[in-house]
């Protein structure tokens, strides 16, 4: 458990950055575009999905993270990681993650009593909520323009092996070089009825773009140097019990 406590709260140094201010910067992702056709995500998954796939993610990893764990110790974990912030969870959404995982029979719930009161529900991560948590990793890494699912997916990212957290990282460089051509493309030959300052706005989203690609060159070059410890190295987040 000591262990288990380290890397939890080593995590939760990681997820902060400083901001302007005093206040906090996500770690990265910016909504940045309305080309989604190379994004690989489908309609559905545009109105609201991301974040409740990334609640799950991350409620699924702090249960497996602590071994097993209470609503309200999740809840307090990502409180202190400030996943309200940049992955949009809210404290009720925890709850309801909590509940329909177990429904899902991606965690099991152990009824122990309460220090000085109600029974209180432990949650475990079954092997099927293991595979789930992977999944879903692989997703928020490839599917662009998810920028709450993608910081749930860095945060969770040791979960998968090397070779396939490096795939996943190079299919969304393939994703944001395709969308950049098709970006140029637009911009070289705007349809005349736009209006020519809606162009600056072209820019702009294109620059996130660029930076985004750089950014997910760069990770995927860290990865493949051997950077971080991965689901299959010793001691990897997937060995934890």
């Amino acid at each position: 458990m000591g262990w288990t406590r380290s890397v939890l709260r080593a995590t939760r140094k990681c997820l902060l950055l400083p901001g302007p201010r005093g206040g906090t910067l996500v770690l990265l992702g910016v909504d940045i575009t309305p080309w989604r056709r190379a994004s690989g995500a489908s309609p559905s998954r545009w109105s609201g999905g991301g974040r409740m796939s990334a609640t799950r993610l991350l409620v699924l990893g702090v249960v497996h993270l602590s071994g097993g764990a209470h609503g309200y110790q999740v809840r307090s974990e990502l409180q202190g990681w400030r996943a309200e912030i940049w992955a949009k969870i809210k404290p009720g959404s925890i709850y309801h993650a909590l509940k329909k995982a177990a429904a899902d029979g991606l965690l099991t719930e152990h009824a122990e009593p309460g220090s000085s009161g109600p029974e209180r529900v432990l949650y475990r991560v079954t092997a099927r909520g293991r595979d789930e948590m992977v999944e879903l990793v692989r997703d928020g890494l490839r599917r662009t323009h998810d920028p709450t699912m993608l910081n749930a997916s860095i945060a969770m990212l040791p979960m998968l092996t090397r070779a396939d957290a490096i795939a996943h990282v190079d299919e969304r460089v393939a994703r944001l070089e395709a969308e950049l051509v098709e970006q140029t493309t637009w911009r070289e030959h705007p349809n005349p009825d736009v209006p020519e300052h809606v162009r600056d706005q072209a820019e702009l989203w294109a620059g996130h773009a660029r930076t985004e690609l750089e950014w997910a060159k760069s990770l995927s070059q860290r990865l493949a140097e051997g950077a971080y410890t991965m689901a299959d190295d010793p001691g990897s987040w997937r060995t934890v019990h």
